[in-house]
């Protein structure tokens, strides 16, 4: 027999499924990875999530280009007049009003189980406040040990965050050339690429990777010029960043107006809404986490910079998925033309 249901109580089962998929987050960085090198490089693991993410070749760099003030961007969700890292040296940090997502996400949902894997010792030995479970340090350039030491976490069930630091790219283009004609910088990337294919097939192999809900983010620090970065020209500012997840919607963001940074003191506030800048990583890993919660990823006491791209990047529904058993069969079927469902029980005999 057919019965009908109304859209809320669709809504309602929807919300359901939802609720029991826990919420996870992977973020890798890649240190020194030009826009431009990027798209020359052949990195089929990228690629695949560039296919089915959300993404974008032009988003531009607010703040200072240089590794410690950028990399505090991303997981602050502020620029560096707030968070307060102006160098690679960290003086002036003001984590303590403005630390990492981690730390923020653990004030609201304390039973997160989060980790860190870096390969660049300031980057876990500078940083306080920041409420990893684990912070693991392996070698400068030493990206198969980090992969290793992701794997190893991705073993674990109970993981909720987890943020992998690749600085391949940023050595060789010091030593070599931040360049797309240069080889050894092209090679870098394709070995970081295949890094991150080895991360996404053990995410991909997790037990409960089915029952739960992944959001995966990727992007740079910053561009370079020559074999340096720390200036202001489009090749050092120029980046880029990816977002995927289970429900992932396709989409590239093009034609976006450079904001201006605050370093050149040109910083666009109305502009800058239409850029995916490097704040928003950390408030859009915030809102997954948060969605379903009591929890507000805008909180402004927090003050934050960034801005959520999560609905550009991940679908919510779950989808319409028969259920089954060998007794119970659901079917629902959208009529739009009166805003109701149409639920077929098959073996219902009454």
């Amino acid at each position: 027999m057919k019965k009908q249901i109304t859209l809320l109580l669709f809504l309602a089962t929807i919300l359901i499924v939802q609720a029991s998929q826990p919420r996870k987050v992977l973020i890798i960085g890649i240190d020194g990875l030009r826009t431009d090198a990027l798209q020359q490089a052949n990195t089929p693991f990228l690629d695949a999530l560039i296919a089915s993410g959300f993404y974008t070749y032009e988003s531009w760099h607010e703040g200072i280009t240089v590794s410690g003030p950028s990399w505090s961007t991303i997981m602050c969700g502020v620029e560096f007049p707030k968070h307060g890292v102006t160098s690679n040296s960290y003086s002036g940090s003001n984590y303590n009003n403005y630390p990492y997502f981690t730390k923020r996400a653990k004030e609201c949902l304390p039973d997160l189980y989060q980790v860190q894997v870096v390969q660049w010792a300031p980057m876990s030995d500078n940083v306080y406040n920041d409420a990893w479970d684990q912070k693991i340090k392996v070698c400068d350039g030493c990206g198969d040990n980090s992969v290793a030491a992701a794997n190893t976490q991705l073993q674990n069930p109970d993981l909720d965050v987890l943020f992998v630091y690749f600085d391949e790219c940023d050595l060789t283009g010091h030593s070599t050339g931040f360049s797309p004609l240069n080889p050894a910088y092209i090679n870098a990337i394709q070995t970081v690429d295949g890094h991150i294919g080895n991360i996404m097939n053990a995410l991909q192999s997790r037990p409960t990777y089915a029952e739960e809900d992944w959001i995966v983010l990727i992007t740079t620090d910053h561009g370079g010029i020559g074999t340096g970065h720390g200036g202001n020209t489009p090749t050092e500012r120029k980046i880029w960043w990816i977002g995927s997840g289970n429900n992932p919607v396709s989409n590239q963001l093009t034609n976006v107006v450079d904001p201006g940074s605050y370093v050149m003191g040109n910083r666009d506030s109305v502009v800058a809404l239409n850029n995916p800048s490097q704040a928003d990583i950390a408030v859009t890993a915030l809102d997954h986490l948060f969605r379903g919660t009591n929890c507000n990823p805008f909180n402004p006491t927090w003050n934050l910079d960034g801005q959520s791209w999560l609905d550009s990047l991940h679908v919510e529904s779950a989808g319409l998925k028969p259920v089954k058993n060998d007794k119970l069969e659901i079917k629902m079927f959208p009529n739009p033309t009166v805003d109701i469902l149409s639920v077929w029980f098959p073996n219902d005999k009454n």
